[in-house]
């Protein structure tokens, strides 16, 4: 019997919990004939169960809620809110009497006629004379019948459950310990066999035990909507509320540190927060409110976020409080950002409640529940929407587990990461990675795919230390699915790592997700990957791709499209530039570009160009370039190759200012830099570029047909001025002069300038033999710049 008695009480408290959001949603929705079943079966059950155990006073209850949820169900009766907050009474009674069976103890006598008054309508005769129900089951509890079999289940306290769990984590460490030792001892394969099945046994404890902490958070969120079902009708408000993400699992221990915060967290939203059903019609909003309550599991972290369509947070007058209790000064209020307004809400003391109620309006609940959260390692955040609502975000860690991590090293520390966040690790000598910065980001490329990257050292403001070998790129899942590639001096060992919570100092930054003890026995934090990209401020450069991939007609439909040249910059980028300001696409030779005054110029058509771009890169032969002109002025803009013409943005997708960069744009799933050419032509010199006078090329032998049908064309061609014969006026000492004789070349001396002497013949005539073969040209135009200078 007192084994039916305890599995009864077991069941009926578990079913409770359960029931009391099934019946405020079908109060919701009366129509629903399952619920109504579900909430009649219970009633039944324990009507029934309670004759064979002798517990009068659940069955006058349990069979009252019955005939009333028979009628209804009959169509007799309709399930007014009245006949609702009756059953619920009903059902607190029941396990108010459950827990006191369950304890051994004596429930004071309560009138239960009152109860059923109010669910059948029926005034009480008398007063009901109170039950010996209760210490009678108390006495029945406390006797023990000789051996009995095993329960189904059994009640642990939580401390035991810790010291299991922390015997395995030292099981773990032992295990990594004797792993390490194994690798330093030569190879014996039966001590690897042992070892592993060791390792196999241990896993398997690990996981078991592992289980046991664990809770849906459908447990905590039972409680929910009988709160906010009572809260609302107390305050004359109506609620729709929304609970997503209840199969997720956490710590039992975070389970009960998470119960308290939350309820004051939706009580807030009820109270202060959705507004009465008069006020939301007159703001043109629904008369009922939404209040949703959502939770996932981001990383090593779960996530529970609290959003409402109310008025969101009065950040005026939070000022006003805070100035009003002189926690602020009006100066300091004056430079608070909005956000930084609405956090106001955690000082104590603070409220924007206009009146005391027992629901809230005293100033105390939100900084406790702040505390409360960074206590066991968690973090709060508001996102506050003036007239449209609040959202409230609980990130709270996982308190005791052990996960398979990676150790790596950075600026001489040791940092580990949870392995499931890691994609793949390369060196950055790899082939199959290419580091670049575009717009001001750094860009990692593998196997043509980029990433936005970082180094761990510059997010965690530590310097980087000096290596002789390649650093590793960890290429990393973040909570948003978006992976980065992170820079690290090197990645050492994997192991299966204990997670423990971190200070609230710590996990404040952001970066952290507890802390871990490997197997050398010193403390190393756990890094997160989404709180490294926040940190970073990554440009989330892979939303754009996603888009485009996923249909470019949809996802460009209404944008402003310009037509663009997609072309490789001499630098090796990609990039984009729009094509009305082309004027055309031609190959200049390479010798028509030049410097003067710090100022690149190129020759075309008998004028000189100004360059924008990067012309110091070596070229070939022929550059081709891109004649650019904004209407009034002109410019060069040399490049690798011409692409292609495609369709682009007029706003760029990533906007970022730099140089002559105005962002990145996704053409056909590639990222490419957009140029600027506002920037651009910004660059040009006011005034046009001057040639500093370069000198004649004198050629002596006029009456050489080589001189005139070849020579005198090719240093047309290169820009210079032929004159064919040595004038009779002076001679500028800027000329040169150009001669095939020995003896004319010294005659050309006597002018003063620069004389080069070409020979017919491809070999010197000797050591002392100074002159050019005719037909070198890079050594002869060498020689017209001043580079070499022949003879004289």
């Amino acid at each position: 019997m007192d084994e039916l008695l305890q599995e009864f009480i077991s069941e009926t408290q578990e079913t409770l919990e359960a029931l009391a959001g099934e019946v405020v949603a079908w109060e919701a929705d009366p129509a629903d004939s399952d619920r109504l079943d579900a909430i009649f079966r219970f009633f039944h059950t324990v009507k029934g169960s309670c004759g064979f155990l002798n517990l009068p006073r659940f069955e006058r209850l349990s069979h009252a809620a019955e005939d009333v949820l028979a009628d209804i169900r009959a169509g007799k009766r309709k399930p007014d809110p009245a006949t609702v907050s009756a059953v619920l009474g009903i059902m607190d009674r029941i396990g108010e009497l459950a827990e006191a069976v369950a304890l051994g103890a004596a429930l004071p006598s309560e009138n239960d006629d009152f109860l059923i008054a109010a669910l059948t309508g029926i005034e009480p005769v008398a007063e009901a004379e109170p039950s010996a129900e209760v210490e009678s089951a108390a006495v029945a509890v406390s006797r023990s019948a000789g051996p009995q079999s095993g329960p189904r289940t059994i009640r642990l306290p939580l401390s035991l459950i810790d010291q299991l769990m922390n015997g395995v984590s030292d099981m773990v460490l032992a295990r990594n310990e004797l792993a390490r030792k194994l690798r330093e001892r030569p190879a014996d394969p039966e001590l690897d066999t042992s070892f592993d099945r060791l390792s196999s046994c241990v896993a398997d404890m690990r996981d078991v035990i592992s289980k046991t902490r664990m809770q849906r958070i459908d447990r905590l969120f039972a409680a929910i909507p009988r709160m906010v079902r009572d809260l609302g009708r107390d305050l004359g408000k109506r609620i729709d509320l929304s609970l997503e993400g209840g199969d997720v699992e956490m710590d039992r221990e975070m389970v009960e540190m998470v119960v308290d915060p939350l309820t004051h967290i939706v009580r807030n939203a009820v109270d202060h927060g959705i507004e009465p059903p008069d006020r939301r019609r007159a703001l043109g909003k629904p008369e009922a409110g939404r209040l949703q309550l959502q939770a996932r599991q981001s990383g090593n972290q779960i996530v529970i976020e609290i959003s409402d369509d109310g008025a969101g947070i009065d950040t005026a007058r939070l000022v006003e409080k805070a100035i009003a209790a002189g926690r602020l000064t009006p100066e300091a209020a004056a430079r608070l950002d909005p956000q930084e307004r609405a956090e106001l809400i955690f000082l104590p003391g603070l409220t924007t409640a206009k009146a005391v109620t027992a629901v809230s309006g005293r100033g105390v609940g939100m900084d406790v529940v702040r505390a409360n959260i960074e206590r066991i390692g968690g973090l709060i955040a508001l996102d506050n929407m003036p007239g449209q609502g609040l959202r409230i975000t609980l990130r709270v860690p996982l308190t005791l587990t052990i996960i398979p991590g990676l150790i790596l090293r950075a600026g001489g520390l040791h940092f580990a990461i949870p392995r499931a966040a890691v994609v793949e690790i390369l060196h950055d000598t790899n082939d199959t990675l290419h580091m670049a910065e575009i717009g001001g980001a750094k860009i990692a490329t593998i196997r043509s795919v980029r990433h936005s990257m970082i180094d761990l050292e510059d997010v965690l403001g530590i310097e980087k230390s000096g290596q002789s070998g390649p650093r590793a790129v960890m290429i990393v899942r973040s909570a948003s699915g978006v992976p980065f590639a992170m820079g690290v001096a090197a990645v050492e060992n994997h192991e299966e790592l204990v997670i423990r919570p971190a200070s609230p100092l710590i996990m404040a930054t952001g970066v952290y997700a507890g802390m871990t003890l490997p197997d050398n026995g010193k403390p190393m934090l756990l890094l997160d990957a989404a709180g490294l990209a926040n940190a970073a401020r990554l440009p989330n450069i892979e939303d754009h791709a996603v888009a485009a991939a996923d249909g470019d007609a949809e996802t460009r439909e209404g944008l402003e499209m310009v037509a663009a040249l997609r072309f490789q910059a001499l630098t090796g980028e990609r990039r984009l530039l729009q094509l009305s300001l082309i004027e055309r696409v031609e190959d200049i030779d390479a010798r028509l570009f030049g410097c003067s005054g710090g100022r690149s110029f190129v020759r075309l058509d008998g004028r000189l160009v100004p360059v924008v771009g990067d012309p110091g890169v070596q070229t070939p032969d022929k550059v081709a370039a891109l004649r650019l002109r904004d209407g009034a002025r002109e410019a060069c803009f040399p490049v690798a190759a011409v692409l292609d013409i495609v369709q682009m943005p007029a706003v760029p997708d990533m906007v970022a200012m730099q140089g002559l960069v105005s962002g990145v744009s996704v053409i056909e799933g590639e990222h490419l830099e957009v140029i600027n050419p506002f920037a651009l032509f910004a660059a040009l010199p006011d005034e046009p570029v001057a040639e500093r006078s370069r000198g004649r090329c004198l050629l002596a032998d006029s009456d050489d047909g080589w001189t005139r049908e070849i020579l005198a064309p090719l240093l047309r061609q290169a820009g210079h001025d032929v004159i064919l014969g040595l004038p009779a006026d002076a001679v500028d000492p800027r000329d040169v002069v150009l001669c095939s004789a020995a003896d004319t070349a010294q005659a050309a001396e006597m002018f003063g300038c620069r004389v080069v002497q070409l020979r017919a013949s491809q070999r010197p005539a000797g050591p002392a033999d100074t002159s050019i073969y005719r037909y070198d040209q890079d050594a002869l135009m060498q020689a017209l710049s001043g580079s070499r200078a022949g003879r004289g």
